[in-house]
């Protein structure tokens, strides 16, 4: 223990100086920058010369150790029992001593904490003395500050009322790293992040640290734990992916995916308005270890007004040593059918939300039918990790509910044959006015105008007039012609200064984000990043939202969404059935 608070002294002691990221670990588009430590020079600080003394002691005594069981010899100076070939039996003993021999050295923490790890490279061989340092590294920042934040986050997130109830933080510490990332993150930890529907169109990149050379099987689970429904008027879990009897012996990875039940786009998505990343998919679907129960689907949260943002929890369950889960989504279904029946307030909600052909080919009552802490107790599963992300609804989210439930063809689909998108009903839930014969009218008049707009265009495609235009809901007014006169130049001309105030600022501030450190220390580079993302965050324009009249009028104008056609609710039969349904009549 003496040893560890002065190594950790001694790295704390040195310098950081901020320096841009070395190609080799940086993208195209990366202006990430690391830290650099730089030591002080010795003579300088007398307890940095202290453990820099007790750090070479400690090394020189570790070195000793290694070279006399790699010379045949035990540390007692007992003979040492050879193999056929002549290798040592205790080389496990002699790796553990050689990790031990690198966390002494300075420059492995400095490397590690500024960032400058190419962990990838190193996991190609694993089992180098190198890559476990730096996993011993990780293992150690996981316990000591990842694991801290993910809890209190959890705990912010109320996750261990709604997903974990009657466990506490202190009960529920994950003693498995879990790492979740998407196309374009690089979290160390996933603790609540928000993420766009779209960036989760496919699934993510998983691994499973347990730090243990024992093997284990493990559950996968991923939940959305703010699901609406249709049917009951309530918020309810709802499964969008599980994966059973997950072998892990020290680490695993899952690969990424693309999910069965998505059609791909037949749009161009890679230049739509305001999508800053949008994925692309696999070049070969992954291996997937274990056994998939329910494949996986991508977050689609439903349009709300007030706007909600939907919790995504991936729990990890240790399964009962030597057994593994036998899931019977007969059953689930059977007992799923038999307590709702008793307890659905609107038998139409129901079928709209659960037994359309899409949504049985889905598995839809299952996924719905159970929660995660239930789950675990049926099973007698215990939580050894968790991760969790946020996201909620946005511009790509209709294309998603588009492109759900049209299973296709791989063959059909790498010849550029296509299935005709029907995919599945996007609910949209707001308060309805006491007086809706305006609200109707106005409904009606925006889906004439999103059918008009769209086309078979996707919806963030349309600027934000158009979506103005759809939020109002009133007929589209063309702009007579004026002649100029010399207050409308004068403006103009503003307008144009204005303009190019706005690209100096912009110019500007991406010339100070890719610059270098601020001199002044901390305070100076902690003030100068402030006004950075301040600045970034006034010149960057926001996605538009849709109102509740916007969002009933795009999912209407789907000329095979149940929404449209023939098909209208009881407000809107009653406005235009009763007598006297103008005002002036």
């Amino acid at each position: 223990m003496r040893l560890l608070s002065l190594r950790s002294y001694v790295t704390v002691s040195a310098t950081k100086r901020l320096r841009p990221l070395p190609s080799a670990l940086a993208s195209d588009n990366s202006k990430a920058r690391v830290f650099e430590y730089a030591a002080p020079p010795l003579g300088t600080v007398q307890a940095y010369d202290e453990a820099v003394a007790l750090l070479e002691k400690e090394q020189q005594r570790l070195a000793q150790e290694i070279a006399s069981l790699e010379n045949g010899a035990t540390s007692k100076g007992d003979a040492l029992e050879t193999s056929e070939s002549g290798a040592p039996k205790n080389d496990s003993r002699i790796k553990k001593l050689k990790v031990a021999l690198g966390l002494t050295q300075l420059d492995k923490h400095w490397e590690f904490n500024g960032g400058r790890v190419d962990f990838d490279s190193l996991r190609k061989d694993p089992n180098s003395v190198e890559a476990l340092t730096f996993e011993a590294l990780k293992a150690r920042r996981f316990e000591t500050v990842l694991t801290p934040k993910i809890v209190k986050l959890a705990d912010v997130h109320n996750l261990f009322v709604d997903a974990f109830p009657g466990k506490t933080r202190n009960l529920l510490k994950p003693a498995v790293n879990l790492e979740v990332n998407f196309q374009n993150t690089a979290w160390e930890a996933c603790y609540g992040q928000p993420v766009p529907p779209n960036w989760a169109l496919f699934s993510p990149k998983v691994t499973i640290n347990t730090h243990s050379d024992k093997p284990k099987k493990y559950t996968l689970v991923l939940m959305d734990l703010d699901r609406q429904s249709l049917s009951s008027q309530s918020i309810h879990e709802w499964c969008h992916w599980l994966i059973t009897d997950i072998s892990v012996t020290n680490r695993l990875t899952i690969e990424p995916g693309s999910s069965p039940y998505l059609a791909p786009s037949t749009l161009d998505t890679a230049n739509l308005t305001d999508a800053s990343f949008h994925p692309s998919p696999p070049s070969a679907e992954p291996k997937l270890p274990g056994t998939v129960v329910l494949p996986y689907i991508p977050p689609h949260p439903a349009n709300s007004n007030p706007r909600k943002t939907h919790r995504y929890l991936l729990t990890i369950f240790e399964q009962p040593e030597g057994k593994s889960l036998d899931i019977s989504l007969e059953a689930i279904r059977s007992e799923a059918i038999k307590n709702q029946s008793s307890s659905i307030q609107n038998r139409a909600a129901w079928e709209k939300d659960f037994l359309g052909e899409k949504e049985e080919a889905m598995h839809f009552v299952e996924r719905g039918a159970f929660s995660t802490w239930g789950f675990a107790t049926q099973h007698q599963l215990n939580v050894a990790g968790y991760a969790f992300f946020t996201a909620g609804w946005n511009l790509h989210t209709p294309d998603i509910f588009t492109r759900l439930g049209d299973l296709y063809n791989a063959c059909a689909s790498a010849c550029g044959i296509y299935p005709k998108k029907t995919g599945i009903h996007e609910p949209v839930f707001g308060a309805f006015p006491q007086n809706p014969t305006d609200q109707v009218h106005k409904v009606n008049q925006a889906t004439t105008n999103a059918v008009n707009l769209l086309g078979d265009s996707l919806l963030s495609s349309l600027s934000l007039s158009q979506i103005q235009l759809l939020n109002r809901g009133t007929v589209p007014i063309v702009p007579r012609f004026k002649l100029p006169t010399r207050s409308s130049i004068k403006a103009d001309a503003m307008k144009a200064v204005w303009a190019e105030r706005i690209a100096a600022k912009t110019a500007a501030a991406a010339a100070a984000s890719s610059g270098k450190a601020p001199k002044g220390g901390k305070k100076a580079a902690g003030k100068s990043a402030a006004r950075q993302v301040s600045a970034a965050i006034k010149l960057t324009p926001k996605m538009p939202r849709l109102t509740t009249v916007g969002s009933v009028a795009v999912v209407k104008a789907k000329q095979t969404d149940v929404a449209g056609g023939s098909m209208v609710g009881e407000v809107t039969k009653s406005v235009f059935e009763k007598r006297g349904r103008y005002h002036n009549v």
